[in-house]
Order: C-alpha cells, then structure tokens, then sequence
C-alpha cells in the first residue's frame, strides 16, 4: 500500500516535467531564485546532460512556487522515497515507466480506481488489502490479469 501511495506522488511529480531540447539550460537563464535554489549544483551545471538541467530548472520553479505546507509534504514524500530499499526504489520506477506508457485511457481507468479504493471506508479498503496480501503470487496475477481485461459497464437505465 505505502509503495502504491508513493508510486502515485512519484508519478504526479515526474508527469509535470518538460523533454529539454539538445540545449539544456543555461545557469544564466535561471531566474535569481532557482540560481538560489541550485547553487550547489553552479561549478557542475554545464557538465549535466540536457534533460537533467530542465528536470532541475523545473522542479526548482515548482519549489519556488509551493506553500511551507506543501514543501513540507514534498519533504516527507521525499524522505520515503530515500528510505526505500533500492529494490523498491527500482520496482516503483519500473511501474511508473509502465503507467508513463499507457494509453491516456488506461491511466484514467487506473487514477479512476483509485479514487475509489481511497474513498472506501477505512475498514474496508483494511480488508481488501489484507485479502490480497493473502493471496498467492499466482492468485494476485490471476486478479490483476481479471481487473485488466475488465471494461466500464454501460450504464444502467431507468
């Protein structure tokens, strides 16, 4: 559940990020504040590869741009992330790359499910991650292959 959460931030955080051109970034096009931000990175900049530079330059517009209250939560989204074992770390990637490269239809079908899971009551939503915690491995790729080939239902008439 908590590498799910943490895919889903990691996700929404990565979706906002811009392909830099063959150019990148120069530290003189940085505004006075992300120059503030990345100043550890100045003696390094021009050595960085093109689409780090932008991935840079935009997660410190997006830093400059939070509330205390949301930079907080980015810290301790953050600190998870770190914590995470490099296996997870490599699991959540892997699965991020694989939402990356669903069609928009999918995507809406997953976020569209989630919402729901999150909006069950707690109990519930307890009892459905226990249920799947004890399944067998061939018994969840069982489920996960049903829930795939799953279509919306039309909608009901009166």
């Amino acid at each position: 559940m908590k590498a799910k959460i943490i895919l889903a931030v990691f996700a929404l955080m990565l979706a906002g990020f811009a392909v830099a051109d063959d150019k990148g970034v120069a530290w003189e096009d940085l505004s006075q504040e992300q120059r503030q931000l990345l100043q550890r990175f100045e003696g390094d900049w021009e050595s960085f590869a093109a689409d780090r530079q932008q991935r840079l330059s935009n997660g410190a517009s997006r830093w400059a741009g939070m509330t205390p209250e949301q930079r907080g939560a980015a810290q301790g989204r953050f600190r998870q992330w770190r914590d995470l074992p490099p296996d997870r770390q490599q699991l959540v990637r892997d699965r991020y790359r694989m939402y990356r490269d669903m069609s928009p239809a999918e995507r809406r079908r997953i976020q569209h499910n989630y919402v729901r899971f999150r909006q069950l009551q707690n109990e519930r939503r307890k009892r459905l991650h226990d249920k799947f915690r004890s399944m067998t491995p061939a018994q969840r790729d069982r489920l996960r292959k049903r829930m795939t080939d799953r279509r919306p239902k039309p909608a009901a008439r009166d």
